[in-house]
């Protein structure tokens, strides 16, 4: 219980940050803006696996600047439980990175309308802007970053688990919650794809402005 309500608090605090003063400069102003927030949440795990993810707006009604929280909270999904997060790029085309994962965003999935997530590949995963989930006794803040956490735990080898609401790999909940199998497999699996340099541990947040 108390690891939960920490990752619940921890997620709020760098919210807050974000709308109280940790916002970046106005949009177009410069052509990257790094988010680096100043408060860190805890790793479960060390090193702390790092893993280039870029999440694609171009279709999406989300605001790069709106999405900086999103993309925050799913990082501490991962690294709080299992101490992986991702050094995210926020961009608004559709090119997908070499070495990472992709992510695209969009009012609905088109080849599944009534899917919240598809998973097709480590650099194919696809997202609606505002999934709608199932209640869970201690859900993540956000839809949109639970169901991201949920299909990068597809590409991290996870499968789909039904057995509780709090789980991250159950369909259709807010619950965010890993079990030890998941995360010995998941950081396993992160090790292939990690970048090399495992001393930073900020998770940093980029938007690429074109």
């Amino acid at each position: 219980m108390k690891h939960r309500n920490t990752l619940l608090f921890c997620i709020g605090v760098f919210s807050c940050f974000y709308l109280f003063g940790g916002a970046p400069a106005a949009e177009g102003t410069d052509r990257h803006t790094v988010v680096e927030p100043k408060i860190s949440v805890k790793a479960a795990y060390h090193p702390v696996l790092r893993i280039p993810l870029r999440i694609h707006l171009g279709k999406s009604a989300w605001r790069p600047v709106e999405f900086i929280p999103v993309a925050e909270e799913i990082s501490n999904i991962w690294l709080t439980q299992a101490g992986i997060c991702f050094e995210t790029e926020i961009v608004q085309h559709d090119r997908p990175t070499e070495t990472g994962f992709d992510v695209w965003f969009s009012p609905r999935i088109e080849e599944q309308p009534e899917y919240n997530g598809l998973f097709k590949g480590e650099q194919d995963m696809h997202v609606r802007d505002v999934p709608i989930l199932g209640a869970a006794k201690h859900p993540a803040r956000s839809s949109t970053a639970r169901t991201a956490a949920h299909e990068i735990g597809h590409a991290l080898g996870l499968r789909h688990r039904q057995d509780s609401d709090d789980n991250l790999m159950r369909s259709k909940t807010y619950g965010w919650l890993l079990n030890k199998e998941e995360v010995r497999r998941a950081r396993k699996s992160a090790l292939r794809k990690a970048l090399p340099d495992l001393e930073p541990q900020r998770c940093r947040v980029t938007i690429q402005y074109e």
